[in-house]
This record gives C-alpha cells, sequence and structure tokens, in this order.
C-alpha cells in the first residue's frame, strides 16, 4: 500500500510538472517577440513563494542542481530595447446576414448610449433584476464612486511612440469607480437586460468569444467577486449606460490611474511586481477585486487583472496642452489601458495604451465614471 500511495504521489507531482510545462510552452508560443523580451526583463523582480526570484527558480527548473546564478538571468544579455507594449490578438467579429436589422448607430459606428443603454436604472429596472439585490448593487457602486479633483498632470511618455509626445492636459472634476465591475455586477445587468445575455446578444456588438467562461446565464463558480471579461467595448458602453455612468476617457483613465503620482511608471510607483498586481500569469487568472494595494487616490486594479475598456477611438496624440480632451470623432479601434494577468509588467505602465476592437471579446473588464465635462 506504502508503494502505491508513492506513486500516487510521484504521479501527482509529474502532473503538476506537465502542466507548467504546458503553460509556459503556451506562453511562449502565444507571445509577441517584444512581450518576451519584457518578460525576460522582469523574471528577477518576481517573487515565488519562497523568496527567490522567479528567475532563479526557473533556472533550478531547467537544470536541476547547478549552482544559482550570481546575478538574475535577464541581466546575461544587455537590455532588450524599449518596445510597444503587447497589444492583445485582435478578432474579427462575426457579421450578420444583410437581411439582419443594422444596429443604431452614433458617432463613427459606434452605438449611441441612449440606444446602447437598454432599461433604465428605477422600478422596471429592479423588477427585471431582481429587486433588493439589483438595488443594493447599485447603492454599493456608487458607494465606491470616487472624487478625482479638477486637475492637470501630464499625459504619456517619451517610452514608445505610441504615447509621445508627453503633453499637459487640463481635466474637469469626475468621479470614478474604485473598481472594476465585477461578475456579480454584471450577472445583474444580464438579468435586467436579457439582450445582452451570452448567447442573444447581438453579434455585430461582440465577437464569438463575449462572456466566454460563463456557462449560458451563470459566471464561473466562486468568481462572483472577479471582474467581468470577454466584454466588448459595446456591452461596456451599456453597462455603464444603465447606471446612468459612461466609460472613462482615456485622459481620465491615466490620471486616476497615475493616484496623483508625478512621473512615475506604475500607479504605486516605480516598481511592479505579483505582490503589488496581477500580472504575467503568476495567479494563472483574474483574481478578486481589491484583492492588491490602491493607489493614492484609492483606486484598485489600475494595474494588471484586465485591461479597460476606455471610451476614446484611438488615434496618435496631439501635442501642446489639451483640455477635457475625448479623442477623435471617429476612428476604426477603441482604447484599453492598464494591462490583464497575463501581460508583462511593461503593459501594466500607467502609460501604456492598446488599441482594440469595438466588438472584440478579450480580456478586458469595465470601469465606470460620471461628472467631468462629458457627462
Amino acid at each position: 500500500m506504502d508503494y502505491i500511495r508513492d506513486l500516487e504521489l510521484q504521479m501527482a507531482s509529474l502532473q503538476r510538472k506537465i502542466r507548467l510545462l504546458q503553460d509556459l510552452r503556451f506562453f511562449f508560443d502565444s507571445s509577441s517577440p517584444e512581450e518576451l523580451a519584457l518578460f525576460g526583463e522582469e523574471l528577477s523582480s518576481v517573487a515565488t513563494a519562497s523568496g527567490e526570484s522567479l528567475a532563479s527558480a526557473i533556472t533550478t527548473l531547467i537544470a536541476p542542481g547547478t549552482p544559482r546564478p550570481q546575478e538574475p538571468m535577464a541581466a546575461a544579455a544587455p537590455p532588450p530595447p524599449v518596445q510597444e507594449p503587447p497589444t492583445p490578438p485582435r478578432r474579427a467579429p462575426e457579421r450578420r446576414s444583410a437581411a439582419a436589422p443594422a444596429p443604431a448607430e452614433g458617432r463613427g459606428g459606434e452605438v449611441s448610449q441612449e440606444e446602447a443603454a437598454p432599461t433604465p436604472r428605477g422600478a422596471e429596472a429592479s423588477s427585471q433584476g431582481g429587486g433588493g439585490e439589483l438595488d443594493q448593487a447599485m447603492a454599493a457602486i456608487e458607494r465606491a464612486m470616487v472624487a478625482i479633483p479638477a486637475t492637470s498632470f501630464v499625459m504619456g511618455s517619451e517610452t514608445v511612440d505610441a504615447e509621445k509626445p508627453p503633453h499637459k492636459v487640463s481635466l474637469s472634476g469626475y468621479r470614478i469607480c474604485d473598481h472594476l465591475v465585477t461578475n456579480r455586477e454584471y450577472a445583474l445587468f444580464v438579468a435586467a437586460n436579457p439582450q445582452w445575455a451570452k448567447d442573444r446578444a447581438d453579434p455585430e456588438l461582440r465577437d464569438e468569444g463575449y462572456l466566454e467562461d460563463w456557462s449560458g446565464g451563470s459566471y464561473p463558480e466562486g468568481k462572483e467577486d472577479h471582474p467581468v471579461a470577454f466584454v466588448s467595448h459595446h456591452a461596456a458602453s451599456a453597462f455603464a449606460g444603465w447606471l446612468g455612468k459612461r466609460l472613462p476617457t482615456e485622459a481620465e483613465w491615466e490620471c486616476a490611474a497615475r493616484g496623483g503620482l508625478v512621473g512615475k511608471k506604475y500607479p504605486n510607483g516605480d516598481l511592479m511586481n505579483d505582490k503589488l498586481a496581477n500580472l504575467a500569469k503568476q495567479y494563472r487568472g483574474t483574481t478578486p477585486v481589491k484583492k492588491f494595494e490602491a493607489n493614492g487616490y484609492n483606486l484598485y486594479d489600475m494595474a494588471g487583472n484586465l485591461f479597460e475598456w476606455c471610451a476614446d477611438w484611438y488615434a496618435p496624440y496631439s501635442p501642446g496642452e489639451a483640455v477635457d480632451p475625448k479623442g477623435p470623432a471617429e476612428g476604426e479601434y477603441k482604447v484599453a489601458r492598464g494591462g490583464s494577468w497575463m501581460s508583462g509588467a511593461g503593459a501594466l505602465r500607467v502609460s501604456a495604451r492598446v488599441d482594440m476592437e469595438a466588438a472584440m471579446c478579450a480580456q478586458v473588464g469595465i470601469r465606470v465614471v460620471d461628472g467631468g465635462s462629458t457627462a
């Protein structure tokens, strides 16, 4: 019996190693050269449970019994040039037949807020979405709104071309939710607005990945407090409008992410690792909102966990001072910010920006705002 138990333990250990190697192979096969280069730089700053660096742990895993390196792995070669933050792969949205009615559009093909928000707040929404539970959830979101005073800051950076030129931005005061919208909160929205259910949402407004990790109308078990993922920009706008709110402009998002700090790379300073944010696949998926330390504005997950949709169409920055910028009137892609649990630290910088199709449903979540000059 002891022999069988030993074999079972060895088998379990082997299965864990196989899963680890499969995850590593998937990461290397699916990552861009830029992401791999950034990951190499970041290995030495990520600590394992034993306290040693991830770089050292991987070296030992690959070559057991070899001496620990005296310098971090990433330092063995000259640091790679700074590259653009990795952009998640785009998937083309499914197209409807010509006979299907076209969705209502606002500027540049975007669904207007009035028609994207299918059910207003109030008695009708409460009766459809579970009454008291819905009212409590809305009240909780309202309590979570953090006031950002009117301010000026330097937006962008000299790090990569997409973030140039750094330019002064002045913003009116606004409020932003301290957390990403959770699965529980989004489920109430779907219950009140069944046209946004996983299998019923208009294919013009989302791709085939919409609510990919849900089963029918149910989010993953035990993940009610995880941020909702796999939502399109259209779905995010509809959710925000249903609450009587909106998505943040790109400038509002970056200002909030900086948390009042000046000239820092990340929401909490110049250091980033898996003790400060959910990044680099360290947690093998999303983590509950508010798991990590808040920034100076008391906002959570402004780096990592999920990218976040912004209201703006993606476009190069214009030089000169801007006041309450809203981005161009139309465009091809929307802006997403913040990086995800799959991203290296480079994508988690407060100035990093990526472009995504509005119908794309990937590792992107929702944060709502109100007030400001766009209200």
